[in-house]
């Protein structure tokens, strides 16, 4: 049981890597077959000169290409096997990759079709009392306080925080990962703007960035999901919502009209 476990576990991670590694071996291969092909090139020469010697009464410069090509042709086999090979190492890690970046898409836009519909579906059959009671029973997060945003510019960096406000901490609920967190109404709003900004400047922001910017810790997928302009997005819109909680606690709701997704989602769309 142990050895097909492990057996399983080897398999798995040799399929992970296995652009990398044929990436890594066609590389090598590249180089291989020019240190072949200068090596044979010596050899090839000197039987040119030799079958010319012999074809063309003692002349070692006399043979046509033609001539030259059968005289030394052989000498370069080597050079061509492994360089074929490293052409095949190299495609095949292409298409290896392509594989995986497309079931990954697969697998996150099947997660935000499910989260969408999930959502909606909530809402729809159980009202909004059942939405809140599945928020309350999700684990608060609590915000690093001295968590600083930081804008980068073209000549450094600069922070955005109001020097002299001292502002109360509250509870938000992010709706995508289903967390709780506390930070200032400010510093909230200066994460998504500065989103919006960096959608704009870069044309795509993923969702952990946002993660990042309100100084909470990313999520799996949030490295692949986010939001992409389009002919129709150019702009995250945000939901917030005030709901109070069975201890009258009161917690903000931060939700997006657009929920994040692939880029194939945006340019599908």
């Amino acid at each position: 049981m142990r050895m097909s476990k492990l057996k399983h576990k080897v398999d798995a991670a040799l399929k992970k890597a296995a652009p990398t590694i044929l990436t890594c071996v066609g590389a090598a291969g590249v180089i291989a077959t020019a240190v072949l092909a200068v090596k044979a090139t010596p050899k090839a020469l000197k039987a040119v000169q030799e079958d010319s010697q012999k074809n063309h009464d003692g002349d070692p410069n006399a043979a046509t290409k033609m001539e030259a090509i059968r005289s030394g042709w052989k000498f370069y086999v080597p050079a061509a096997i492994v360089g074929t090979a490293s052409l095949a190492c190299i495609f095949s890690a292409n298409v290896l990759n392509k594989k995986q970046q497309a079931s990954l898409a697969s697998a996150y836009a099947f997660l935000n079709r499910s989260y969408s519909a999930y959502k909606r579906k909530l809402v729809d059959l159980y009202g909004k009392e059942a939405h809140e009671k599945v928020i309350e029973s999700l684990a608060a997060e609590k915000v690093d306080k001295d968590h600083t945003i930081v804008a980068q510019h073209l000549c450094g960096a600069a922070c955005l925080d109001f020097d002299g406000i001292d502002e109360e901490d509250h509870l938000f609920y992010d709706v995508f990962s289903g967390r709780y967190f506390t930070s200032t109404v400010s510093k909230v709003l200066q994460a998504e703007y500065h989103l919006n900004r960096n959608l704009a400047l870069n044309g795509e922001v993923h969702l952990n960035h946002f993660y990042d910017l309100l100084g909470i810790g990313g999520i799996d997928e949030g490295d692949t999901l986010g939001w992409f302009i389009n002919d129709e997005l150019y702009w995250i819109d945000f939901d917030h919502s005030k709901t109070v909680l069975d201890d009258g606690l009161e917690c903000w709701i931060i939700d997006t009209v657009f929920s994040p997704g692939t880029y194939e989602d945006y340019c599908e769309s």
